[in-house]
């Protein structure tokens, strides 16, 4: 974009991403302009999300292609962009991506401005799948910006991902997207605008960080990146560890009731719950051993303790896939054998089509009695468990993949039933301990366990967290890591699968010495 003069008469108080961090929470805004060092740094997973957001928006405009681009050279600087698209209008110009406006010390950015037949066409780019009730906050001050910049839109829509879509040959972006008039919603959301931004402005002229105590907000619509600074005083042990307690841990907040050891004896609750406050209150564990070696003795040897980590791109990266699919492209195997040993598989596809038939072959080989004896595969042939914790995630992706490769439809349904799921004895409460914190997830469980196992420590890894690996599997496939570091990120990936499934083994083997 070439730069313009003359555009120091710019000034900003509030951009569309502030303005909507002060609906959420004034706080949070006076936070975000003043004291950002106080912000939890992002994980690569929602900077992933935000890129994923970006992205989409450059797809859109294919729909609309050969527009003027007014993006900013620095973005932090939108004077020359907002200078740009007003002479781009007034010259007659069909289309401008990141079209931009300003009014009363408030910034706004269009993803899509559009004329046809004498209408102006504003178009919102999103990579959901739905219109949320921030969109149309988000779109309401855009409209109401353009208006005050004397630029009004005659309609105003809201683009999102149709993820019924399915993928076959070159992705068809007329059909991966929709549009949704959300003219008569933004209207409605006008009046109540001017004065939310004068209050906003006035927070932002205080000297002191507003006075505001922590709340639902806190986590709607966005997880706020200041709760770790916010929620400081709130102790471990808290009512909001309490399994499925939803609103009423705020009901017991505002009460003062803060540590599940201070909750009444006399007001309802679950069977589990109880078990969590009785840990509280007693710092003890609880254990049904009955019922673990009872369920522990379903499990039949050879035990193939497995774990798939997935991608779910937003554009389908294969023929056959939907938006945001959940595809399986990498696993870990952990064969546990009756007299102990223990083994180790793994498959991570090199290929730069698409993995998933070379998953899958590898897996129908690993998941069975061949893996272990010199039994050739076949369906009647195969025995041994196959251990997953949340088995339900894993049954789905190879369920998905049976679907997408009849050909392997009878092996691959044949191992559904074979699937046990080993987070039962802390989902039922068999086992409880109150390091878990009310969760039986695996990364509460295992350190519950062990504590000072530092072979069994996340945090030890470089991608340590499932939301990370699926950002570096995507880009793996998508050829978006630099060839000097490419070896470097398949060992973190294939690590970090590696400890899901040892971890499994040996929360089976400490529950089989209870």
């Amino acid at each position: 974009m070439a730069t313009l003069k003359n555009h120091s008469k710019y000034t900003f108080i509030l951009s569309k991403s502030s303005y909507l961090s002060g609906k959420q929470c004034e706080k949070k805004l006076y936070l975000y302009k003043k004291h950002r060092e106080l912000a939890t740094p992002r994980s690569k997973s929602e900077e992933a999300i935000m890129q994923q957001g970006t992205s989409m928006g450059e797809v859109a405009q294919l729909l609309l292609s050969n527009g003027k681009d007014a993006s900013p050279e620095k973005y932090w600087d939108y004077g020359p962009s907002i200078a740009q698209t007003k002479a781009w209008i007034e010259a007659g110009e069909a289309t401008i991506y990141e079209a931009a406006f300003s009014a009363h010390q408030v910034m706004a950015a269009l993803d899509i401005l559009h004329h046809k037949n004498g209408k102006r066409i504003a178009i919102e780019v999103k990579s959901s799948t739905s219109v949320k009730e921030y969109h149309l906050d988000d779109a309401a001050l855009q409209y109401w910006v353009m208006k005050e910049a004397g630029y009004t839109p005659d309609v105003f829509y809201i683009m999102h991902i149709d993820n019924t879509y399915v993928r076959e040959g070159k992705i068809k972006v007329a059909k991966l997207f929709h549009l949704e008039d959300v003219t008569p919603q933004i209207l409605e959301k006008q009046a109540d605008i001017p004065a939310k931004i004068e209050g906003l402005k006035t927070v932002l002229q205080q000297d002191e960080i507003p006075e505001k105590t922590i709340g639902p907000h806190c986590t709607d619509p966005f997880v706020c990146e200041f709760m770790e600074h916010c929620w400081k005083h709130v102790p471990d042990g808290s009512v909001f560890e309490l399994a499925r307690i939803g609103k009423r841990a705020w009901e017991y907040y505002d009460q003062g009731i803060l540590k599940l050891e201070d909750l009444p004896e006399t007001d309802p609750f679950n069977e589990f719950q109880q078990l969590q406050i009785r840990g509280a209150r007693e710092a003890m564990k609880e254990i049904r051993r009955k019922e673990i070696m009872e369920f522990l003795d379903c499990f039949h040897y050879p035990l193939y303790f497995f774990d798939f980590e997935t991608i779910n791109p937003a554009l389908p990266p294969y023929d056959g896939c939907r938006p945001y699919q959940q595809l399986g492209v990498q696993y870990s195997l952990h064969i546990l054998k009756e007299d102990g040993s223990l083994e180790h598989r793994e498959c991570l596809p090199k290929s730069d089509s698409d993995p998933r038939k070379e998953l899958i072959e590898q897996m129908l080989i690993d998941l069975s009695s061949s893996a272990v004896t010199s039994t050739p595969l076949s369906l009647t042939a195969v025995e041994g468990s196959i251990v997953a914790y949340n088995m339900s995630f894993e049954k789905r992706v190879i369920a998905a993949l049976a679907e997408a490769f009849p050909e392997y439809r009878a092996e691959l349904t044949a191992m559904l039933v074979r699937f046990v799921d080993l987070i039962i004895p802390f989902r039922n409460g068999w086992y409880y301990s109150p390091d878990m914190k009310g969760s039986a997830s695996i990364k509460s469980v295992l350190p519950a366990l062990f504590k000072n196992d530092q072979s069994l420590n996340y945090d030890s890894l470089r991608i340590s967290n499932g939301g990370d690996a699926s950002v570096y599997l995507q880009a793996y496939f998508e050829g978006r890591i630099k060839k000097a570091d490419e070896d470097k990120v398949r060992e973190d990936l294939l690590a970090y699968c590696k400890l899901d499934t040892l971890a499994m083994v040996k929360i089976y083997q400490k529950l089989r010495l209870l």
